[in-house]
């Protein structure tokens, strides 16, 4: 059962005897009554005068003091476990101890003090991602106490540009097309669990803009950035398993694709924001989780860290180990609700030891928000990164991009009507793709090969036939340079392609077995047989027909079981 915030008459009757009349002693009051509906009456009334409490808040130590401010900054109700940490611990005691040592004589930290003065009281609730003890203040207590003060804003130190920086830029939509485009032309079939082949993973990672060191890579995820690239893609539901290979989902992707570089980027950031299943505890490098059955809420920890950096201003270099003392000292438990520390089994990874209890906040809690801001937020264009030397593998500050204004709620940019930048067609069969243009790059790399120079693609007989063989007629293709070029197609590049799209097909080569007869004979009598006759596909001799590569195995256990034995000639015989 859980119970709200009492008034102080309720919060006495769930003591005892013996915590009444230390209480009483701690306000030089006597009780005149050792039933214990009396005593609660009596210091009830004797607490709630407007003077006693003046005369109590005089008598607080510096501590204590503190204490009760920090309760009342939080309207008059905490998590104990934050509480106790941050003000000292309160310690068990029977009634009978508890008379016979007095600990309110000599109490052992300003919880305590509190405690015994009667100032809180200790109770069980449920409150959002929480469920366990709170102190609170007594109700009618919080009207003859000083008012709250107005939390300072979030004093994150501002630092000068650093003198190497990694811009938060929109680089990670071109390898989310280049993601895509591949997908379209490979087969690709994943591994259990939805992973990418370790060869896919290589040659995407060659592609990619942003390249990452392939010994780094995590179990079989693939890279980190492409591991979260991947999953965003799975998240926005652009790919598909489709007869066993993953492909993109054509209308999602299209539609994708197709819109601006700022919906894009807001629709992956979006993905990312309200997604319950990508945990970033368990891709921070420097830690190695242990699954024995503790679960963490990544949700709630994600939205908690934007909601702090919500308040810090976008556009301006800021210390990142700023940031991270900020939240230790306002939000600690942003991922530990309860204020468990000791449950959660993790390892630091190069040393192996266990990271348990408060003391190792810094290694994990503290990992945990660098992770934030140099990974996903990064990769997702809402973070610069700054460091101070070329060598450094963490960033030293971090700026919050327009994007990630416009994401934290910061700003509000004003819709514009956007329409793509026309490709550039060159008479030597060339296509430069603007990088803002993601469609028509998409629809460039089905025909196309990709050169040396990035967004360069050059047309070739065999990359059309490519698209051909998909059954896609050259006007079409013609029809889409001409549209994604406004207008300007050089006409020897269109005669050309024609010319090839024609002599498309003329010719075809096919991988087929020859079945032969030694005489027409035995020919004829094969013919007629119906366990035969289905797999002769093609006539071409009196004595021969083709049968289609896939059928041969079982037309030769169909010829076995009517008691011929047939050779084979190279072909692997079952």
């Amino acid at each position: 059962r859980y119970e709200a915030v009492k008034t102080l008459h309720q919060s006495l009757r769930d003591c005892d005897m013996a915590m009444l009349r230390a209480i009483a002693e701690m306000h030089g009051l006597e009780l005149s009554s050792n039933r214990q509906e009396e005593a609660v009456a009596q210091l009830a009334e004797e607490l709630l005068q407007p003077d006693e409490m003046t005369l109590t808040l005089e008598s607080l130590s510096s501590a204590e003091r503190e204490a009760l401010e920090a309760l009342i900054a939080q309207g008059g109700k905490i998590k104990a476990p934050l509480f106790l940490r941050e003000h000292g611990e309160l310690r068990a005691f029977g009634p009978g101890r508890l008379e016979r040592e007095k600990p309110w004589l000599e109490p052992a930290s300003a919880t305590e003090g509190l405690w015994y003065r009667g100032l809180i009281y200790k109770a069980f609730d449920e409150v959002e991602d929480y469920q366990g003890e709170f102190f609170y203040i007594p109700l009618d207590f919080l009207p003859l106490l000083p008012q709250a003060k107005s939390p300072p804003p979030l004093a994150v130190k501002p630092v000068p540009p650093p003198s190497i920086i990694r811009q938060g830029d929109l680089t990670f939509l071109e390898d989310v097309c280049t993601f895509l485009s591949y997908l379209q032309r490979e087969e690709v079939k994943p591994l259990r669990g939805g992973y990418l082949p370790r060869p896919t993973i290589e040659q995407l990672n060659e592609r990619f803009i942003v390249k990452e060191d392939l010994a780094e890579i995590v179990h079989e995820r693939g890279t980190q950035r492409l591991a979260f690239l991947h999953h965003l893609c799975r998240q926005l539901r652009l790919v598909r398993i489709k007869g066993g290979l993953l492909k993109p989902n054509s209308a999602e992707a299209r539609a994708w694709l197709k819109s601006s570089p700022t919906d894009q980027i807001a629709a992956l950031q979006a993905a990312w924001r309200d997604d319950p299943q990508w945990n970033e505890l368990w891709h921070v490098p420097s830690l190695r989780c242990e699954d024995t059955g503790w679960r963490n809420d990544p949700l709630a920890t994600r939205q908690r860290i934007l909601k702090h950096l919500s308040q810090c201003p976008p556009g301006q270099w800021l210390s990142l180990a700023s940031f991270i003392q900020t939240v230790k000292e306002n939000d600690p438990d942003f991922q530990r609700p309860d204020g468990d520390y000791s449950s959660w089994y993790i390892r630091e990874t190069d040393t192996g030891r266990y990271l348990s209890g408060f003391e190792s906040w810094d290694q994990v809690e503290g990992a945990l928000i660098v992770y934030f801001i140099a990974q996903p937020l990064h990769w997702l264009s809402v973070t610069s990164l700054g460091y101070e030397n070329e060598a450094d593998e963490l960033p030293s500050s971090f700026l919050i991009t327009p994007w990630g204004a416009a994401f934290l709620g910061l700003s509000h940019p004003e819709q514009e009507e956007w329409s793509p930048p026309p490709i550039e067609i060159g008479p030597d069969f060339t296509i430069l793709v603007p990088a803002e243009s993601l469609y028509y790059r998409f629809q460039v790399e089905r025909f196309a090969e990709s050169t040396e120079e990035a967004r360069l693609y050059r047309v070739t007989p065999d990359s059309l036939a490519r698209l051909l063989r998909e059954g896609i007629k050259v006007e079409t293709v013609l029809g889409f340079l001409k549209q994604a070029a406004a207008g300007r197609l050089p006409a020897n590049v269109a005669h050309t392609l024609r010319r090839w799209g024609q002599k498309f097909g003329q010719i075809s080569l096919r991988p087929v077995v020859l079945l032969q007869a030694k005489d027409e004979l035995i020919w004829q009598e094969l013919r007629t047989l119906p366990q035969i006759r289905p797999y002769l596909q093609e006539i071409v001799s009196p004595t021969a027909a083709i049968v289609t590569e896939k059928d041969w195995p079982r037309l030769v256990e169909e010829l076995r079981k009517l008691g011929y034995l047939p050779r084979v000639e190279g072909l692997h015989s079952r």
